[in-house]
């Protein structure tokens, strides 16, 4: 839950009361963004990600500039607990960006709100080509039968490691199928075997509460997004007493342990004291580039008996700004980083496994072996998945604050497992129930 954690300063209200209350002001700031200046127009593209995607985006940003003088592109970059903040702020101060980073969880939002435009006329126009396009990353993007969003890539949960680490144990890699009982049986052999300091098997803090529901059949939250989308307290329970026990035993890292290891270069996995890092598949690439590892990846444990939890998702969509006053330059950017062959050789998946099958195809003939790590996990998940869940509701920011500060509270011994699923649930309803009011 730790990037959970850091959504919660995600306050989309913000920008939505921001660009309203502008409205009409704000006219003036997108015309100033569009002015030329030695005869270039300036594109503002704001995007979230680690050190890797920027020098990765930067460089493509370079090929389009060279490609298209007449654009000059102005880029601002944060990290995913900070972007969203930064959107408010902009909007507030009548600056929003052409073009946006979006997430699936906020898309819908930000289409009903008029916030971005529907692209599906820069489509038909062919300053978009979206020919290529899955159908599946297309309808992710889809609200109320219009397009709104670019998927850049599509991704999934996983479970990456490192060989070399399983290797120099004499440890087998869980094989496919694998159980939550399997994953702690292996998580101890390493433990066992790897007997120095510093390191922990499971090198992040924490498992996924929403994947285990998925598996035991529920959802976290109801189809409406009104209220909790299970009703036994026992599945909560049981995922806090799994959790509890892997900390207590030093199969899996604390938050004490990870308190001084803020960004990716400097996770446990990349500096070889973990054999496990619970992420994104996408991710794959800049944790492979920062570790000098040929890092892998399986599926999150299974629960014996339970259903498929693991699902194909888009990792981030490029939408366009409905404030803008340059949608053909932005529909262009856009189109370039989708389609554009050498700007994918440069991205190389980064933010997921390109969602258009020419552009896939090109890279898989071109990567090395351990560049195709993620494709490779992707086709296996595609054919063992289940539904995507809908996005969040707003309320999921106070939710995701809850949890957190219940689960600290169980780890730390203060409330019993039990306790702490009550408590979650009764805390979860007043907040579903303040925001119905």
């Amino acid at each position: 839950m730790k990037t959970a954690l850091k959504i919660r300063f995600i306050i989309l209200t913000v920008i939505i009361v921001a660009l309203i209350a502008t409205g009409c002001t704000n006219e003036a700031a997108t015309t100033e963004s569009a002015t030329t200046e030695n005869g270039q127009k300036t594109l503002k593209v704001y995007w979230w990600g680690n050190d890797g995607r920027r020098e990765r985006t930067l460089k493509v940003i370079d090929l389009f500039e060279k490609q298209y003088p007449n654009i000059k592109i102005e880029p601002v970059d944060a990290t995913n607990g900070d972007y969203w903040t930064l959107l408010a702020m902009k909007a507030a101060d009548q600056d929003f960006p052409d073009v946006i980073q979006m997430d699936y969880k906020y898309i819908d939002e930000f289409a009903k709100r008029k916030l971005i435009l529907p692209l599906d006329d820069l489509a038909a126009s062919g300053k978009l080509d979206l020919s290529d396009l899955d159908s599946s990353s297309r309808t992710t993007g889809t609200i109320d039968e219009k397009l709104y969003g670019v998927v850049t890539g599509i991704n999934a949960l996983t479970m990456m490691y490192n060989p070399e680490i399983f290797e120099k144990a004499g440890v087998p890699v869980p094989a496919t199928g694998y159980t939550y009982e399997d994953f702690i049986q292996t998580a101890r052999d390493l433990k066992e075997k790897i007997n120095e300091p510093g390191f922990v098997p499971i090198g992040t803090d924490s498992l996924d509460f929403a994947y285990y529901l998925r598996q035991r059949g529920a959802s976290y939250y109801s189809k409406d997004g009104n209220s909790l989308g299970y009703d036994k307290d026992e599945y909560l329970s049981d995922f806090f007493t799994m959790e509890k026990m892997l900390i207590d035993d030093g199969l899996m890292a604390s938050a004490d342990i990870l308190k001084d290891r803020p960004s990716d270069k400097d996770s446990l996995i990349v500096n070889q004291l973990a054999a496990f890092h619970r992420l994104t598949s996408n991710n794959v690439v800049s944790f492979t580039s920062l570790s000098g590892k040929a890092l892998k990846l399986l599926p999150l444990p299974a629960f014996k008996g339970g259903s498929e939890g693991n699902y194909v998702k888009p990792s981030m969509y490029f939408s366009i700004s409905a404030y803008t006053k340059l949608q053909d330059e932005a529909a262009l950017f856009v189109d370039f980083f989708f389609n554009n062959f050498e700007a994918n050789d440069i991205l190389l998946g980064e933010r997921g496994v390109p969602a258009t099958a020419k552009v896939r195809e090109h890279l898989l003939s071109t990567m090395k072996e351990t560049d195709k790590e993620q494709y490779i996990y992707m086709g296996e998940v595609e054919k063992n998945s289940s539904p995507l869940d809908p996005p969040v509701p707003l309320t999921s920011s106070s939710i995701n604050t809850l949890f957190t500060k219940i689960r600290n509270q169980t780890l730390l011994g203060q409330i019993t497992p039990d306790e702490a699923a009550k408590q979650f649930r009764d805390g979860a309803n007043e907040i579903f129930a303040d925001a119905a009011s």
